[in-house]
């Protein structure tokens, strides 16, 4: 015999009703059935509130109980085709007047004792099985069975215990008389009665206990518990995105992660059926072909250490504390005593070895509760200062759990270092000796988060990065580009590289899940939300991402000043923007010191050179202990190009004319000119290195006049500059005489920055270059005859877009996981 059990969703509708009907006379022409059902959905809340209402003296709990009528009367009608079950109309007419007597009793005594919720309750179960039975039998006998007559239990009203004996006997010989076997009976599930036949409950979400106690009382080769999903999930769905169902899961697995807090099966299901070691078999009404998730004693076996992820919120944390409890038998005796008597349930103890705390985790609700019993039993320890009690509220519980845990080195590291890198705090921590379960307590804020973290650590064979990219012109366009062509090689290699936003100025995209970059600009046009640099940082710190990046590809001051928010929402910073390393000292310290606090990476690879790996090579020298000694270089390449190409025989304004007209400069040349990048460019390497510097301190050779440095940019001011073409032109020849060429060179030699134009001999490295390359020479103890030099395209929207991109790749291999 196979058990099936419905509820929830699977009962909200007529439309669901008959897919259930569908599911159970399929499985009856396999072998024999009994289904088990809850109540229609809400309903159970309905039947409690209007008992509360009515204790209340509230006349609201007739319309209440009117709603309840019309719902099952006119679920019924749809079920039968409008046509009229009367025996089944009689027995609800019977049922409906006894539920409005027992609601009007309680409405004239303004009380509902626990027992006469019970009864109010009880008339879910009862509805949903006579209708669904009723449906039934248009085509197949089907019975209705009152489970009241054969579950017998004790007398704890709204949580009564089964008396196991009586029920099994009595359950078997109702079973025994049925005639012909090939009935499929309908049992309510959730309800019980006493031995003196008074109705009660079994608890909340008690129709998975029923079906439990049902499939071991009959044998049954499995209990199929039917509901809205898919099977156990690895994780909350709704909370982590990648979550997916588990094949198979064991016993003790299903009850840990029951106990924490999956709503997929109710933690005392399992007892009955691990009692006769019967699978359990958790489907979903809406997808039966889905394979769904099997509860065994012993799983197939697979190579995931981990089974699930869950979490239990509303929880408050509590701490006794105290020198008098160090060394003291019987204090924790004496607390969980004083809890129990006052029907406080501890949910999660942790206690240090030095015994000076005691640590534990409780229902929020209980916490008054808690700390007035806890103020009695220590009332002389409080008087005396001898011991205090902390309690933090708003405290969430993350447990993962499986069973392939057990023995193995190394889980809990990769537990608190993936909670770490994303500055997770950990209040608590609780694992058993079993080692399947590994428990914690943090602040609720950080819930979701903390169990999209951990499901990534465990159960994502790829890394996973979001990326933010704000600014779309030529290098975040080349970007963008280069991203949705590399992607499918990177999730060969097992990264998963997505772009979850795109802003420029004006506008914002933002999918949590990834943008389509086949299409992203005609969709960054419509879009219709503004950004807002601060108000976009505190989106993507809603969406509880793991391991995202703001990628700025702008030259905007203003991004810059979000930086702090975007680092407090969790995001590592990737960018070509200088004016972020270029900030005045303490705001940049300031900008550092929380980036370290907050565990996250700040890469400016693109800052100097482009695409070139200018900072990772200084970075690597120093990490691997040489010392600088002097650094001198090529740094822009604007200024590479004109004085690559100015020989001396033409004019000199002429060619920043034409290295304008083709986009070779800023649209204002003057800013290249001024060698105020240059400037920037020794500023970041300097402080690389550790030097206190600021931008004012860097002495530059400004190429434009003083007289033309002033008002804005317009043709007139080459007119002005040819002016100054006689006085390049004799430097250019004089250097030429000397067997030299004339370069614009930044140098850093002890701190010490200065830029200019440098005679530099035709043999040395920095005279060999073309184009608009950069040439960045470092000498160094271990490079101090021939300097280590770095050569190649120092601009270009192509190869500064790939420096930012390297600086992604770098970040994919810091990440933890």
């Amino acid at each position: 015999m196979k058990v099936l059990k419905f509820g929830g969703s699977s009962l909200s509708t007529p439309e669901r009703m008959r897919d259930v009907a569908r599911i159970v006379l399929s499985a009856s022409k396999k072998e024999r059935v009994a289904v088990i059902v809850s109540a229609f959905q809400g309903i159970t809340n309905q039947l409690l509130e209007s008992a509360r209402l009515a204790a209340a003296g509230n006349p609201a709990h007739r319309s209440v109980l009117r709603q309840i009528e019309h719902r099952h009367r006119d679920t019924l009608k749809k079920l039968r085709g409008g046509r009229v079950d009367r025996r089944t109309s009689q027995i609800l007419d019977g049922w409906f007047r006894e539920l409005r007597d027992l609601l009007h009793g309680i409405y004239l005594l303004r009380d509902c004792p626990p027992r006469a919720f019970d009864v109010a309750g009880s008339f879910g179960e009862r509805m949903s099985a006579l209708i669904l039975a009723s449906y039934l039998n248009r085509t197949h006998r089907a019975e209705f069975v009152d489970a009241r007559g054969l579950v017998v239990t004790d007398d704890q009203f709204t949580q009564a215990s089964v008396i196991f004996d009586r029920t099994n006997a009595a359950i078997r010989a109702h079973f025994k008389k049925l005639r012909p076997k090939s009935v499929i009976p309908v049992v309510t599930g959730f309800i019980g009665s006493t031995e003196d036949g008074r109705t009660t409950t079994i608890g909340r979400n008690g129709s998975d206990y029923s079906a439990a106690i049902f499939g071991a009382a009959l044998g049954a080769s499995v209990i199929e518990i039917w509901t809205d999903v898919d099977g156990i999930y690895s994780a909350d769905p709704g909370v982590v995105p990648t979550a997916f169902v588990v094949p198979n899961i064991s016993y003790e697995e299903a009850m840990e992660l029951s106990y924490f807090g999956a709503k997929v099966l109710h933690s005392a299901t399992i007892g009955p059926a691990v009692a006769k070691n019967i699978p359990i078999l958790i489907k979903n009404t809406m997808n039966p072909a889905a394979p769904g998730s099997f509860v065994t004693k012993r799983p197939k076996e697979d190579d995931r250490v981990a089974k699930g992820i869950t979490s239990v919120d509303g929880i408050s944390l509590m701490t006794l504390r105290g020198i008098s409890m160090v060394g003291v038998p019987g204090t924790a005796e004496r607390l969980f005593r004083a809890l129990a008597s006052h029907q406080v349930n501890v949910i999660l103890i942790s206690q240090a070895s030095s015994e000076h705390t005691i640590c534990f985790a409780i229902k929020a609700s209980d916490g008054a509760t808690a700390s007035r019993a806890i103020a009695h039993e220590f009332r002389y320890e409080f008087q005396h200062s001898l011991t205090s009690l902390d309690h933090k509220k708003g405290q969430t519980i993350v447990a993962i759990i499986g069973d392939g845990m057990k023995g193995v080195p190394g889980i809990s590291g990769k537990v608190f270092q993936s909670l770490g890198q994303n500055n997770i705090n950990i209040n608590a921590i609780a694992q058993g000796a079993s080692e399947r379960n590994i428990s914690f307590v943090i602040d609720s804020v950080q819930g979701v988060r903390a169990v999209n973290v951990i499901h990534q650590a465990f159960f994502e064979k790829r890394k996973q990065l979001s990326l933010f990219v704000v600014g779309v012109g030529n290098i975040g366009s080349a970007l963008l580009r280069q991203v949705r062509q590399q992607r499918p090689f990177l999730l060969k290699k097992g990264f998963d590289l997505r772009v979850c936003g795109i802003a420029n100025s004006r506008h914002l995209l933002l999918k949590q899940n990834g943008l389509d970059l086949e299409r992203w600009e005609e969709a960054l046009q419509r879009a219709k939300e503004r950004f807002d640099p601060l108000d976009a940082a505190q989106r993507i710190a809603d969406l509880e991402m793991v391991n995202v990046a703001l990628v700025d590809c702008t030259a905007s001051s203003d991004l810059v000043d979000a930086y702090p928010d975007f680092v407090r929402a969790n995001m590592h910073v990737i960018t070509p923007n200088k004016k972020a390393n270029v900030l005045p000292w303490k705001q940049y310290t300031t900008l550092v010191d929380l980036l370290q606090q907050r565990q996250k990476h700040f890469l400016y690879e693109a800052n100097v050179g482009a695409g070139l790996p200018v900072i990772s090579t200084l970075q690597d020298l120093v990490a691997s202990g040489d010392t600088i000694v002097r650094i001198d270089g090529i740094l822009s390449g604007t200024l590479s190009y004109l004085f690559n190409t100015y020989d001396g025989s033409g004019s000199f304004s002429a060619l920043v004319r034409k290295a304008l007209e083709r986009g070779f400069t800023e649209p204002d040349p003057r800013e290249d000119l001024s060698g105020k990048d240059v400037a920037r460019k020794l500023l970041i390497l300097a402080r690389q290195l550790g030097f206190k510097v600021e931008l004012k301190e860097i002495q530059v050779e400004n190429l434009v006049p003083p007289p033309l440095r002033k008002g804005s940019f317009s043709e007139k001011f080459f007119e002005r500059y040819t002016r100054f073409d006689r006085l390049l032109e004799r430097r250019v020849k004089r250097a030429k005489a000397n067997g030299a060429v004339v370069r614009y060179v930044g140098t850093l030699e002890g701190g010490i920055a200065s830029a200019g134009l440098k005679e530099i001999p035709a043999h040395h490295p920095l005279a060999a270059t073309k184009g608009s390359d950069n040439v960045i020479a470092f000498t160094t103890h271990r490079y101090s005859q021939t300097p280590l030099v770095v050569q190649g395209p120092g601009a270009g929207a192509d190869v500064t877009a790939m420096g930012v991109f390297s600086d992604i790749l770098k970040l994919l291999h810091y990440l933890p996981y």
